[in-house]
């Protein structure tokens, strides 16, 4: 398990080019027999709307984040309640023929998502990502306000203990490139 973060605005021309040329190296790469671990690692510096962490390394940027003040602590929203849509798919199962059953069926399955969806794309507004956010492959969206927030705290964090947390989490220095990425484009989906 892990976590998948897509930039809301998805790849723009420029990083789709990148990541072609990127791939192509690969195959090149692979047909000489050297430097696959190097065109691996321009197909990464290339791909600036997705990032991922293994379940250790989103606990560790979680602790560093709340370190250095970039989270916000609100208890998650309420999911809504999904009874109306499950029992209008009970009786449409118990009457698949009948078109008004399958209406009202996909009128509560729109219904829910719609309310679905509200309740990940909110912003609770604290001072920092919210730290729910980040404890699920829920598809919540972090904001470009909550990640503004964040790395403000984090510049105004200590310059040595920044440099530790580069030194003691490889992933640390290309997560914070992540984030400035991914508030300018719309915020990021965790997924």
């Amino acid at each position: 398990m892990g976590y998948d973060m897509y930039v809301e605005d998805g790849p723009d021309e420029a990083e789709r080019t990148a990541v072609a040329e990127a791939h192509e190296g690969l195959k090149q790469a692979r047909a000489r027999g050297t430097g696959v671990l190097e065109a691996h690692q321009r197909i990464d510096a290339a791909t600036r709307s997705y990032y991922r962490f293994n379940v250790w390394g989103m606990g560790t940027a979680r602790e560093l984040m709340g370190a250095f003040g970039m989270l916000s602590f609100q208890d998650e929203p309420a999911w809504p309640d999904a009874t109306e849509y499950v029992e209008a798919r009970a009786a449409l199962e118990k009457a698949p023929a009948d078109e008004s059953a399958r209406e009202a069926a996909e009128a509560a399955r729109a219904h829910l998502s719609a309310a679905t969806e509200a309740v990940r794309v909110a912003d609770p507004g604290g001072a920092g990502i919210s730290h729910y956010k980040l404890c699920s492959n829920d598809a919540w969206l972090v904001s470009p306000r909550e990640i503004e927030a964040a790395l403000k705290a984090y510049a105004c964090a200590a310059s040595e203990d920044r440099e530790e947390a580069v030194r003691d989490f490889a992933q640390w220095d290309s997560w914070i490139r992540f984030l400035a990425d991914a508030q300018a484009r719309g915020g990021f989906r965790v997924c």
